[in-house]
C-alpha cells in the first residue's frame, strides 16, 4: 500500500525539520524557549533497528563488521561506511515518517533534527533547513552521543596504539568529521538542487542568533 504524497505532506505540516551540522544544538535551544517537542533521529534509528526485516530493510539488518570481518564498525573502509549509511537512510526514512506523522497528532509544533533520506523527504517536508557551520573547526564526535565510539577506540587493549590512531583517523575520514573552515563551507549539492534554505553560521555567530534566525524562518508558518 502507497500514501500519496499530498496525504503525508497534510499530516507532517507540524513538522520541522533541521538538518546540517548544529541542528541538535539549535533544536534544543528552540526547545528551551518555546517547549517545542524535539524528535531526535539518531535515537530513532536505534529503535527502528528493533524493528527491521531482513525482506523489508536488508542494509539495516546487515551485519558489516561480521560481513567484512573486523572487529568495530569504524573499521570498515570509508566507502564501506558511506554506502551503508546512504542506504540505511533509504530504509529508515519511511520508518521515521510512520512515526511523525503519528506523534503529529499529539503534539502542535515538532522540530525534527537528524540526517535522512532528503530526496525522499522534500516532496512530504513543509518546513526545513540546513545548517552549514563555518567554524575554526568542525568535530563530529565532539558531542555526547558520539563521543562514546572515540572512546571505546581508546580503551581497546587488542591493538595499538599506532592501530587505534589509524582506526579513529578512518572514523573521522568517513564522516567528515573534523574539517578545515574551507572544506565545512562547501555548500552540499543536494541543499542547492532541492532548494532547501541554508543558514551559516561560524565562530563569530552565538548559538542564540543561529537559533533566532531559524526560529524566524520557520515562525510565520508556527504562528498561522
Amino acid at each position: 500500500m502507497l500514501i500519496p504524497d499530498n496525504i503525508i505532506k497534510d499530516r507532517l505540516k507540524n513538522v520541522y525539520f533541521i538538518w546540517g551540522t548544529g541542528k541538535t544544538t539549535i533544536a534544543n535551544r528552540l526547545r528551551e524557549k518555546h517547549g517545542y517537542y524535539v524528535y531526535d533521529v539518531d535515537e530513532s534509528r536505534n529503535r527502528q533497528m528493533l524493528l527491521a526485516r531482513p525482506e523489508y530493510q536488508p542494509h539495516m539488518c546487515r551485519d558489516y563488521v561480521k560481513e567484512y570481518g573486523v572487529r568495530s564498525f569504524w573499521e570498515l573502509p570509508k566507502e564501506v561506511i558511506g554506502e551503508r549509511e546512504k542506504h540505511f537512510l533509504e530504509e529508515v526514512t519511511p520508518m521515521i515518517i510512520a512515526e511523525l506523522m503519528e506523534l503529529s497528532r499529539q503534539y502542535e509544533v515538532i522540530v525534527c533534527e537528524g540526517d535522512l533520506d532528503y530526496e525522499a523527504l522534500m516532496p512530504v517536508a513543509s518546513h526545513a533547513v540546513h545548517l552549514q557551520n563555518c567554524g575554526s573547526k568542525f568535530d563530529w564526535f565532539n558531542r555526547p552521543d558520539h563521543i562514546d565510539s572515540i572512546n571505546a577506540i581508546k580503551v581497546r587493549v587488542d591493538i595499538t596504539e599506532e592501530e587505534k590512531n589509524a582506526i579513529i583517523h578512518n572514523a573521522y575520514d568517513a564522516v567528515g568529521g573534523n574539517r578545515a573552515p574551507k572544506d565545512v563551507c562547501e555548500l552540499p549539492e543536494w541543499v542547492s538542487r532541492l532548494g532547501v534554505k541554508n543558514i551559516v553560521w561560524n565562530d563569530s555567530v552565538t548559538v542564540e542568533q543561529t537559533a533566532t534566525e531559524v526560529e524566524e524562518y520557520f515562525w510565520k508558518d508556527i504562528s498561522e
